[in-house]
């Protein structure tokens, strides 16, 4: 598996921030998709939004498995079961990720 980048993994906090639709996300999370290829990790989040916005913090996981699947999954708390849950059947992303969705913007977790 491959590595987030380090200019990602070595970041904390963002210069700037972009839209998807009502999707607001970091500098670490537009450079992750650029890197992977993986701007589908916001439509996924920004699909679900509707039902995260009663939240103020959660924690986003991309799970990759060695067949190309992936189970996407967001919780309140790591010890805390799933708000909600979705395999993807495939994907060429290399890396499993953890994000974080504070006030309706996602960032990455090293970004916090």
């Amino acid at each position: 598996m491959n590595q987030l980048p380090v200019y990602v993994s070595l970041s904390n906090g963002t210069d700037s921030y972009w839209r998807n639709g009502s999707l607001i996300y970091t500098d670490g999370v537009k450079a992750m998709c650029e890197e992977f290829k993986a701007y589908w990790t916001i439509d996924v989040v920004r699909s679900y939004l509707p039902q995260l916005t009663e939240y103020e913090f959660l924690i986003i996981y991309y799970d990759v498995f060695d067949n190309h699947t992936c189970h996407f999954h967001v919780r309140e708390d790591s010890d805390l079961p799933d708000i909600v849950s979705q395999t993807i059947e495939f994907t060429d992303l290399k890396v499993s990720l953890c994000m974080y969705l504070i006030d309706s913007v996602l960032l990455m977790r090293e970004e916090y």
